[in-house]
Protein backbone atom coordinates (compact mmCIF):
# COMPACT_ATOMS: atom_id res chain seq x y z
CA UNK A 1 0.00 0.00 0.00
CA UNK A 2 2.76 2.41 0.89
CA UNK A 3 4.62 1.66 -2.30
CA UNK A 4 1.55 2.26 -4.48
CA UNK A 5 0.92 5.66 -2.86
CA UNK A 6 4.54 6.63 -3.38
CA UNK A 7 4.39 5.56 -7.02
CA UNK A 8 1.17 7.55 -7.47
CA UNK A 9 2.81 10.61 -5.91
CA UNK A 10 5.85 10.34 -8.16
CA UNK A 11 3.59 9.94 -11.19
CA UNK A 12 1.65 13.09 -10.31
CA UNK A 13 4.82 15.08 -9.75
CA UNK A 14 6.33 13.85 -13.03
CA UNK A 15 3.16 14.81 -14.89
CA UNK A 16 3.35 18.21 -13.22
CA UNK A 17 6.85 18.78 -14.49
CA UNK A 18 5.91 17.77 -18.02
CA UNK A 19 2.72 19.81 -18.34
CA UNK A 20 4.43 23.13 -17.79
CA UNK A 21 6.14 22.88 -21.18
CA UNK A 22 2.95 22.37 -23.17
CA UNK A 23 1.73 25.94 -23.46
CA UNK A 24 2.67 28.00 -26.51
CA UNK A 25 2.37 31.71 -27.27
CA UNK A 26 -0.46 33.14 -29.37
CA UNK A 27 0.63 34.02 -32.91
CA UNK A 28 -2.15 35.86 -34.76
CA UNK A 29 -0.09 35.99 -37.96
CA UNK A 30 -0.39 32.21 -38.27
CA UNK A 31 -4.18 32.47 -38.34
CA UNK A 32 -4.24 35.16 -41.04
CA UNK A 33 -2.93 32.79 -43.69
CA UNK A 34 -5.17 29.86 -42.68
CA UNK A 35 -8.32 29.00 -44.61
CA UNK A 36 -11.75 29.12 -42.99
CA UNK A 37 -11.83 25.33 -42.83
CA UNK A 38 -8.44 25.25 -41.12
CA UNK A 39 -9.60 27.88 -38.65
CA UNK A 40 -12.72 25.86 -37.83
CA UNK A 41 -10.62 22.75 -37.30
CA UNK A 42 -8.15 24.65 -35.12
CA UNK A 43 -10.94 26.14 -33.02
CA UNK A 44 -12.39 22.66 -32.43
CA UNK A 45 -9.00 21.24 -31.50
CA UNK A 46 -8.41 24.17 -29.17
CA UNK A 47 -11.76 23.61 -27.45
CA UNK A 48 -10.95 19.91 -26.94
CA UNK A 49 -7.56 20.81 -25.44
CA UNK A 50 -9.19 23.28 -23.05
CA UNK A 51 -11.74 20.67 -21.95
CA UNK A 52 -9.13 17.95 -21.46
CA UNK A 53 -6.88 20.28 -19.48
CA UNK A 54 -9.79 21.39 -17.30
CA UNK A 55 -10.68 17.75 -16.57
CA UNK A 56 -7.08 16.98 -15.59
CA UNK A 57 -6.99 20.09 -13.40
CA UNK A 58 -10.20 18.99 -11.69
CA UNK A 59 -8.81 15.53 -11.00
CA UNK A 60 -5.69 17.01 -9.43
CA UNK A 61 -7.77 19.47 -7.42
CA UNK A 62 -10.02 16.76 -5.99
CA UNK A 63 -7.11 14.45 -5.08
CA UNK A 64 -6.57 14.20 -1.34
CA UNK A 65 -2.99 13.17 -0.55
CA UNK A 66 -2.27 11.13 2.56
CA UNK A 67 -1.21 13.16 5.59
CA UNK A 68 2.18 11.47 5.76
CA UNK A 69 3.15 12.41 2.19
CA UNK A 70 5.13 15.58 2.82
CA UNK A 71 4.73 18.31 0.20
CA UNK A 72 2.09 16.47 -1.83
CA UNK A 73 -0.53 19.19 -1.44
CA UNK A 74 1.97 21.84 -2.49
CA UNK A 75 2.90 19.75 -5.54
CA UNK A 76 -0.76 19.27 -6.45
CA UNK A 77 -1.31 23.03 -6.15
CA UNK A 78 1.65 23.63 -8.47
CA UNK A 79 0.15 21.25 -11.04
CA UNK A 80 -3.22 22.98 -10.74
CA UNK A 81 -1.62 26.39 -11.25
CA UNK A 82 0.23 25.18 -14.35
CA UNK A 83 -2.96 23.73 -15.77
CA UNK A 84 -4.75 27.02 -15.10
CA UNK A 85 -2.01 28.93 -16.92
CA UNK A 86 -2.25 26.49 -19.84
CA UNK A 87 -6.03 26.97 -20.02
CA UNK A 88 -5.56 30.75 -20.02
CA UNK A 89 -3.11 30.48 -22.93
CA UNK A 90 -5.44 28.18 -24.86
CA UNK A 91 -8.33 30.57 -24.30
CA UNK A 92 -6.23 33.42 -25.70
CA UNK A 93 -5.48 31.32 -28.76
CA UNK A 94 -9.16 30.48 -29.15
CA UNK A 95 -10.11 34.14 -28.91
CA UNK A 96 -7.56 35.06 -31.59
CA UNK A 97 -8.78 32.28 -33.90
CA UNK A 98 -12.45 33.16 -33.35
CA UNK A 99 -11.78 36.85 -34.05
CA UNK A 100 -9.94 36.01 -37.26
CA UNK A 101 -12.73 33.67 -38.37
CA UNK A 102 -15.37 36.33 -37.63
CA UNK A 103 -13.36 38.89 -39.60
CA UNK A 104 -12.81 36.76 -42.71
CA UNK A 105 -15.36 33.93 -42.90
Amino acid sequence: MRLSCTVLSLTVLTAAAMTGCASRPVDPAAYQSASCIDLDTSIGTNAREISATAVRRGKVDSWEPPFWLVGARRGADAVKNRQTAKIDGLQQQGTAMTAERARRC
